[in-house]
């Protein structure tokens, strides 16, 4: 009753009646109730099922309800993409399953047997892939952002996948480079962001929690595409971050050859109203030609979201700081789901603490140093005063 009265009081949309299933079993019924403590949520005819007594499980239920249409995300497999279905480290069964908590239907898509992505495609996940794609499958992917499609491209560094070269049409360059983050915690080859330094995007807005991303690359944007193209950073690393192309053998800075950050690694690319044709040279189109939004559906835009690191949403680390929400966060935006992004509960048991190299030596310092050798001072003091006496 307290968690529903919460809902109650931030909204007088929404009512709520306790009903005993004892007392009512034909309204038990009805709803097909067979176990205590269960929530139905009903709105304008439609209906959905909390299946436990929780903040999310409950905001689950409500979008459920009150959405006209149920969303459909399908990832890319085939190409050694990060399984929804593996549960274990390097899968995204955890992604998979906040994403059906919260309504949405989620596929596979194999691209080598398909003719276009499906229609219902409200957006397309590459997570990962470690082979090279074949030109029918750009050309699927290509079509797709012909009907104002929205993708997801996480690519990490130091694997050819061919989106080198098909994301140049949109001025975006995926370079064979590494960040290193020499301060983090975590190791040099894991940059981390913390809370309140996002760029400024709607993927981010609101968003203070910190994140890490084992092994990315960096993502830049060619300048002369600015005028057809809008180009949105969304994650940078610090200003004591670097970046290198030597990503063989020890990975070690060296200013004189190194980047200073810091450096992008993920932005959103999206056409300008203006462009009307939207074709693809890499894939043999007449010169010229550029991506761009067409197509009945006026208000719907292509968006294209490129990540330089596919391992911050696996199940090892999606738990940790705010990996998985930023993951989810993307995903929601994608997909005009607005009002999903940066409103999820915090589960306590994943609460994670990131320390740089620098806290890591003050709190090292005065928890085994200064302390204990303080007590003692103290104590040989006191001995010295007692003896003299």
């Amino acid at each position: 009753k307290d968690l529903l009265e919460n809902y109650s009081r931030e909204s007088q949309k929404v009512s709520y009646v306790m009903v005993d299933p004892d007392k009512k079993p034909a309204l038990a019924k009805q709803y097909g109730i067979t176990e205590y403590d269960k929530i139905i949520v009903e709105s304008e005819g439609r209906s959905a099922t909390a299946r436990e007594l929780s903040e999310e499980a409950v905001t689950s239920a409500l979008i459920r309800t009150i959405r006209e249409k149920k969303k459909s995300f399908y990832f890319v497999e085939g190409h050694g993409e990060h399984s929804i279905d593996d549960a274990e480290r390097e899968g995204y069964a955890f992604i998979k399953e906040t994403l059906q908590k919260q309504g949405f239907t989620v596929k596979t898509l194999l691209l080598l047997t398909e003719r276009q992505i499906p229609e219902d495609a409200d957006v397309v996940i590459i997570g990962g892939p470690k082979r090279l794609f074949t030109k029918e499958e750009f050309d699927l992917i290509q079509d797709y952002l012909n009907r104002n499609g929205r993708l997801f491209l996480a690519i990490d560094p130091m694997l050819e996948t061919g989106f080198e070269d098909f994301l140049s049409a949109w001025g975006v360059h995926l370079k064979d480079d590494l960040i290193l983050d020499p301060g983090s915690g975590l190791g040099a080859a894991i940059p981390t962001i913390n809370p309140n330094t996002y760029p400024p995007h709607e993927i981010t807005q609101n968003f203070d929690l910190a994140t890490f991303f084992p092994v990315s690359r960096s993502v830049s944007f060619d300048p002369a595409k600015a005028e057809k193209y809008q180009f949105s950073p969304f994650l940078q690393s610090g200003p004591e971050t670097w970046l290198t192309d030597q990503v063989d053998g020890e990975l070690t800075v060296n200013a004189m050859r190194d980047q200073k950050g810091p450096i992008i690694f993920g932005g959103v690319v999206t056409p300008n109203t203006t462009n009307t044709s939207m074709t693809h040279p890499a894939l043999g189109e007449p010169a010229g030609n550029e991506p761009s939004t067409r197509g009945p559906d006026a208000v719907k835009q292509m968006r294209l979201v490129v990540v330089g690191d596919s391992d911050f949403g696996t199940n090892g680390v999606a738990r940790a700081a705010g990996n998985g929400d930023l993951f989810q966060n993307i995903i929601s935006w994608l997909a005009d789901e607005g009002d999903l992004v940066s409103i999820r509960p915090k589960e306590i048991p994943t609460t994670t603490l990131l320390l740089n190299d620098k806290q890591t030596g003050v709190i090292f310092s005065v928890s085994v140093l200064i302390l204990p050798l303080g007590i003692m001072g103290v104590g040989l003091m006191i001995w010295r005063k007692r003896r003299c006496l």
